[in-house]
């Protein structure tokens, strides 16, 4: 009987152990990827994108959870744009009053849309607009904070080229 009871209390020791060893993190997120399909009626569906082909829709969805009990502040949500494929001009979506820009540069600025750049054109410099198919990363800053217990969405779209 002693023994057994040393064994249920040393199983008992280690579960707590490992239970409190678990750590939240205040702030945890999720990238989940769709393939926009259409169904026989003509109306837009999801589904878990598994393969991509040429001309293929995904839609991004970014969902940022506060699991803390205290709000957050200074989210910067930042979303790729991979290789072989461009952003869906207009598809940036959110419920949270945020800026929204944009990098042509793999990331390292941004700047809201239109990006527009001076270039040299039969001997004139003029403006152009760069297409939201140079795009290399979308940004979200959200104005307020992200409050306790609250999930924060975004989503945007890409094709495959």
């Amino acid at each position: 009987m002693k023994k057994l009871l040393l064994i249920v209390f040393a199983a008992v020791v280690m579960s707590f152990s490992v239970f409190a060893e678990k750590k939240v993190e205040p702030l945890s997120s999720q990238m989940d990827a769709y393939l926009v399909t259409l169904n026989k009626d003509g109306d837009e569906e999801l589904k878990p994108a598994v393969e991509v082909y040429p001309k293929d829709k995904i839609e991004y969805k970014l969902t940022y959870t506060n699991n803390s009990d205290k709000e957050l502040k200074g989210l910067v949500i930042t979303g790729p744009i991979p290789q072989n494929t461009f952003f869906v001009p207009g598809t940036n979506n959110t419920k949270i009053n945020s800026d929204f820009v944009v990098s042509i540069d793999g990331g390292k600025t941004f700047e809201p849309e239109p990006v527009k750049r001076m270039v040299m054109k039969d001997g004139k410099e003029v403006e152009v607009i760069i297409p939201p198919e140079k795009y290399t990363a979308i940004r979200w800053t959200p104005n307020v904070p992200i409050n306790s217990k609250e999930k924060q969405i975004f989503t945007y779209r890409i094709e495959v080229k």
